[in-house]
């Protein structure tokens, strides 16, 4: 028979006092003795506990208390032994003299300067020795990374007396000069030179920054062209003080194909198709085509894009798409064509320009036509915080105006504003507030000749949940929703995970698609369930709408980003 006393292995009972947090944190972490199990031999704790004042010594003085008292104490009972501890840490020594001088290029170098400058120390510091270690490796990490490749310390010591408890530091670090950049090369075989120099805003004999060569890499990790990307800074060349970079490529996949299925309130089951060829030319052209296919929506699209003189920021595409949606409230088939330019403004924006011909043949209450528009827009988009998963706080926000014109070959004159935003804010791990408005008008000739897909509806899952997809809108005199030329709608939300990758959700929506200033907006309750799968949230929920208070709820099933 076995038998385990209950406190085998347990930690024994060692108490320090006379410390503040910081200080026990570093003797704890630098005492074996604090760590030491109750059942380990005894010669073995009485060893440690004799040593014990040489590492709290060492601990204490790291942090600049190099004349502490230490009375002690050590025990033993039937259970485990016990050590207390008793310090006095005394007066700290503090830095008298700091004498730190930077030799060489960098010492002209403000950007450099800037860097060190917050960590620098200062006369009457308390002397820190891990900090003083920091500031000398923050020193030549800054170096290095501004093309300091010849730095070093000719002296660097600190000199402490313990009589007055007070330290010199002496410090002289010689940077030597700044290398530049040279030329940039890249994996032949894969994109053309002008393409790939394109990633880059490096040019040989321009001061080398750790900085530019971390961008170079995440453009081109982020392009789709490449499975992998490495970039070597080596050999250096010590006589001309010169760096090369040499990019090693690797192609990533060039044809990718899609399948997909699901299911949302607003189309009913539905269907995917995509293909994609991310590199048809050595010139980096593009070409993505996707189906969509269900009961309420079906479209097929396709765009031809190709990069402009800076891939990161600028493309061009052709695009071409066919679609048919039928829905209680309209009808309508159309094929559209266009050319748009997207080009990043800033750090944050896309700006997109376009210009599309669209041929459309509605069905809206009794109205039965068509309409073929020349279209001219922009749009812009900024986001931060997306993710496929759980977003725990971020924003988007969108902005389109487009227009068309009978003077330009349109059947009739409109001009549209469009804007969205949405806003997430968590409130601890577990809780987030999700904020969203969508807002639109229009100023028309004549209203009626708007095809379907211009005019503004409300309703459904992205909508005003507890309404049917777009059933909310203006109405002819046989009570069929014709659309609007203004739309509002605004959702607040609050979910909270209950396990993992599953929440709880409570909601309100409000919203209207109306004319002129003839508004009147219906609003739906509910509450939800979110699963975040390996492909994003799926949302479940439950809705009721206040202004039909004797309509069943609604389900609404949907799938998606929260950003």
């Amino acid at each position: 028979m076995l038998s385990l006393s209950a406190f085998t292995g347990a930690a024994a009972d060692v108490t320090f006092t006379g410390l503040d947090d910081r200080l026990e944190t570093n003797v704890r972490a630098l005492t074996p003795l604090a760590t030491t199990s109750c059942d380990s031999a005894r010669w073995r704790v009485e060893r440690l506990y004799r040593d014990a004042d040489k590492n709290i010594g060492g601990a204490l003085q790291a942090l600049g208390y190099y004349a502490p008292t230490i009375s002690k104490s050590l025990s033993w009972d039937e259970t485990c032994w016990h050590a207390s501890f008793e310090i006095q840490v005394g007066e700290p020594v503090r830095l008298r003299n700091v004498d730190i001088a930077i030799d060489g290029a960098a010492a002209k170098d403000k950007d450099f300067l800037s860097r060190i400058a917050p960590s620098r120390p200062v006369a009457g510091d308390v002397l820190d020795h891990g900090r003083y270690t920091a500031f000398k490796s923050s020193i030549m990490r800054a170096a290095i990374n501004m093309g300091y490749f010849d730095a070093d310390y000719s002296i660097h010591q600190v000199a402490v007396d313990r009589e007055s408890t007070t330290a010199d530091l002496v410090m002289r670090f010689r940077s030597g000069p700044k290398y530049d950049f040279g030329a940039v090369t890249f994996t032949e075989g894969v994109l053309r030179n002008k393409v790939l120099q394109g990633y880059t805003d490096i040019k040989a004999g321009d001061p080398y920054s750790a900085k530019a060569i971390n961008d170079l890499y995440e453009a081109l990790n982020g392009s789709s062209y490449f499975a992998s990307v490495s970039i070597s800074t080596e050999p250096l060349d010590t006589t001309d003080k010169v760096v090369p970079v040499n990019v090693s490529l690797t192609p990533a996949k060039r044809r990718i194909y899609s399948a997909g299925g699901g299911f949302t309130t607003d189309t009913g089951p539905n269907g995917r198709l995509g293909f994609a060829n991310r590199r048809i030319n050595d010139k980096g052209h593009q070409f993505d085509s996707k189906l969509f296919v269900s009961p309420v929506k079906s479209e097929l699209n396709a765009s031809y894009r190709w990069p402009r003189k800076d891939p990161r920021r600028e493309w061009f595409s052709i695009v071409a798409g066919l679609q048919h949606e039928e829905t209680d409230t309209s009808e309508h088939d159309s094929y559209k064509v266009g050319i748009l330019r997207s080009k990043n403004i800033g750090t944050s924006w896309l700006q997109t320009l376009y210009a599309d011909y669209v041929s459309e043949n509605f069905k809206v209450g009794d109205q039965d036509t068509s309409s073929q528009l020349i279209i001219f827009g922009t749009n812009w988009e900024t986001a931060k915080g997306r993710a496929l998963s759980r977003a725990t706080r971020g924003y988007r926000f969108n902005f389109d105006v487009r227009g068309a014109s009978d003077a330009l070959g349109s059947d009739t004159s409109f001009l549209q504003l469009r804007t969205s935003a949405k806003w997430i804010h968590s409130l601890g791990a577990k809780t987030r507030i999700l904020a969203r408005a969508n807002l639109g008008t229009t100023v028309k000739d004549d209203f009626t000749e708007l095809p379907a897909s211009v005019r503004f509806f409300a309703g459904g899952d992205r909508s005003v949940r507890g309404y049917e997809f777009e059933s909310l809108g203006p109405v002819n005199a046989n009570g069929d929703v014709i659309g609007g030329s203004n739309l509002i709608d605004a959702s607040l939300e609050i979910d909270r995970v209950f396990r993992e990758k599953w929440a709880i959700a409570a909601f309100v929506d409000t919203g209207s698609a109306f004319d002129e200033t003839d508004f009147e907006f219906s609003t739906g309750i509910g509450v939800g369930v979110r699963w975040y799968s390996p492909v994003g949230p799926i949302r479940l929920d439950i809705a009721h709408p206040l202004d039909n208070p004797d309509e069943n709820f609604r389900i609404h099933i949907s799938l998606g980003p929260d950003l």
